[in-house]
């Protein structure tokens, strides 16, 4: 049946830290609706009734179908019209379930409270993806992902399994976010294949703006591993720029940072806006970060590099362009 509705709804999950959401994206349409993304709270690991699952995603589903949203999914980018199977499984991961790190961006989610959030335990979600694949609940697709957001991947338990069981079972989308610290012969394995598409968000191209912002002293090291990256596969690999107003938003920075970009062999990069300014400025937004992500558009292209714009970067352009 036709209409329309998005991939998160019809065939995603997300593990949080403390409960299983549709998608990480509700907070696009502010933070006082992104609850009504969960669909199961205490949430730490356990086994899944995937029946319970699918009853909430189907009572979503004739919803999309009447033209009814719960407001957190009102006119959201990821919402498109097509023609919609009726079968239930997954195909679209995000996860989301622990927030240690390697490193201490001043923009992250948990820099507000580390202590909260460095008490919380990741749970093993090797036996839960593990009893999906038995349970046949996990469908491949040309359409499917699993994304990694949550801390940083590399140093998460039982990584190596995760990813490893992904790729045995034919997943071929699998997209980590990392800070490129720890080298990983996991992902360089999963890049090698063609299954794993990694993004690394540096956001400077100073190492003197990179400690502002990542508080560790490892500019040198990271992009030393995103050489070694782009060797495994180059076509995988981007290198992400978050716009910080009033930290590393000069076209000095920028400029800097495509010089590393092209000096350490990358051909892709992705562009952001920080998460919190972008929350509070929604509906107003300064012309000169329009204007910047329009100069990082125009110059990725006459530096021949695919670009990914991230969508909050994506709503200032749209909200620019009215």
């Amino acid at each position: 049946m036709q209409y329309k509705s998005c991939q998160w709804v019809n065939r995603g999950i997300e593990f949080r830290t403390n409960s299983l959401r549709l998608c990480c994206y509700g907070y696009l349409q502010g933070r006082e609706t992104e609850y009504q993304t969960v669909i199961k709270n205490a949430y730490h690991g356990e086994l899944i009734d995937w029946n319970e699952i699918f009853k909430i995603k189907d009572k979503l589903k004739e919803m999309h179908k009447k033209g009814e949203y719960l407001d957190a999914c009102k006119n959201c980018i990821y919402l498109t019209e097509r023609n919609w199977d009726e079968e239930n499984y997954i195909n679209h991961f995000t996860l989301n379930h622990w927030t240690k790190c390697n490193c201490n961006c001043t923009y992250c989610y948990t820099a507000k409270n580390k202590k909260e959030f460095n008490s919380y335990k990741e749970y093993n979600l090797y036996p839960v993806i593990k009893d999906m694949f038995k349970k046949n609940v996990i469908k491949h697709t040309d359409e499917g992902c699993v994304i990694f957001g949550g801390g940083e991947p590399a140093i998460l338990r039982d990584f190596d399994k995760i990813i490893d069981i992904f790729l045995k079972n034919g997943c071929k989308n699998i997209r980590i976010n990392s800070s490129g610290i720890k080298y990983s012969k996991a992902i360089e394995k999963g890049l090698k294949q063609g299954a794993v598409s990694l993004v690394i968000s540096v956001d400077a191209g100073t190492q003197q703006t990179y400690e502002r912002i990542k508080q560790v002293k490892c500019y040198k090291k990271v992009w030393g591993n995103i050489r070694k990256y782009a060797k495994a596969n180059p076509d995988l690999l981007k290198v992400k720029f978050i716009l910080y107003p009033n930290v590393n938003d000069t076209y000095e920075e920028i400029n800097k940072w495509f010089e590393e970009v092209i000096k350490n062999g990358v051909k892709s990069v992705s562009l952001s806006v920080e998460q919190d300014w972008f929350n509070i400025h929604q509906g107003n937004f300064p012309s000169k970060i329009y204007e910047q992500i329009s100069y990082m558009e125009r110059r990725s292209k006459e530096l021949q590099l695919n670009l990914e714009i991230y969508c909050e970067a994506l709503a200032v352009l749209r909200e620019q362009n009215k």
